[in-house]
């Protein structure tokens, strides 16, 4: 019976120990969403503007005439972002992207994968990988995203790739999010405005060579930044569900280790009293 006490005892310490660990990493990720989700909601205004503007002029655009709005037919391939967490913890966040993925790319299609769970996980893949931004860790290496939205603009003008698409988490609330397959070109063209077409200076296509790549830097960035604030939460989410398992199972050994010990209290009184009598 005593040696039953000591284990339960031992049991107790474990988990006490993890709880702790659950708790902190719950109070960090919980500020970290929090940080996260105010700057995705501060650049929305702005995300939201450069939309209208970009919807109103492309309603004018003719697709035969721009490169941007026209699908490489003659490409043979696709090319995939695939953008995942580069920590882990974070419950099936980095799983669904990685299902979504592989239900998409075909071993023919090239493939450019960010962050370090995803990169682990398809070092064994079977189609191209762009090995040019492996060192991407984060949504705060600003400057690797305007190189990949450069990189992906000037490969889609030289004919190379067929579509081009940005594999995401896409963000409804800190509970609900999913995987999300966003086409990043070719760019599609908005419905014709009646009446009055808007006025463009100099002229359209000086408008538009400069209207696509703010347009394109801002849609991928809030992507990316949508990603982050999903993978806080998910692991928000699954440390506040690790500490209340933890918290379930304290009680649980807390229960079991009273009745132990008054198990053990119980027989050496009788023991001692056993002894008396004799």
């Amino acid at each position: 019976m005593a040696q039953e006490v000591t284990r339960i005892k031992k049991r107790i310490k474990s988990v006490t120990g993890s709880y702790k660990i659950t708790s902190a990493m719950k109070l960090v990720s919980t500020v970290k969403l929090k940080k996260w989700k105010n700057k995705m909601l501060a650049t929305k205004d702005y995300s939201l503007r450069i939309d209208e503007i970009a919807k109103l002029v492309f309603s004018s655009v003719e697709e035969s005439n721009n490169p941007y709005f026209v699908k490489n037919d003659k490409a043979e391939k696709n090319l995939y972002i695939v953008l995942s967490s580069s920590l882990g913890l974070c419950g099936a966040y980095n799983n669904n992207i990685f299902r979504l993925a592989s239900a998409h790319i075909t071993p023919n299609d090239d493939a450019i994968i960010l962050g370090k769970k995803a990169i682990s996980h398809y070092q064994n893949g079977e189609f191209t990988k762009i090995e040019n931004f492996k060192e991407y860790s984060s949504i705060k290496d600003e400057a690797m995203i305007k190189q990949i939205v450069a990189y992906i603009s000037e490969q889609y003008i030289k004919g190379i790739y067929k579509e081009i698409h940005l594999i995401y988490t896409a963000y409804k609330n800190s509970l609900v999010f999913h995987p999300c397959d966003y086409l990043v070109l070719p760019l599609k063209s908005e419905e014709k405005i009646k009446g009055y077409p808007p006025i463009m200076e100099p002229n359209q296509e000086a408008l538009i060579d400069s209207l696509v790549p703010i347009y394109l830097k801002n849609s991928v960035y809030a992507k990316f930044l949508e990603s982050e604030v999903c993978e806080q939460a998910a692991r928000s989410n699954a440390m506040e569900n690790a500490t209340k398992n933890a918290e379930e199972l304290l009680e649980s050994l807390q229960i079991e280790f009273n009745k132990a010990r008054q198990g053990a209290i119980t027989q050496e009184i009788t023991e001692i009293v056993g002894a008396s009598n004799m």
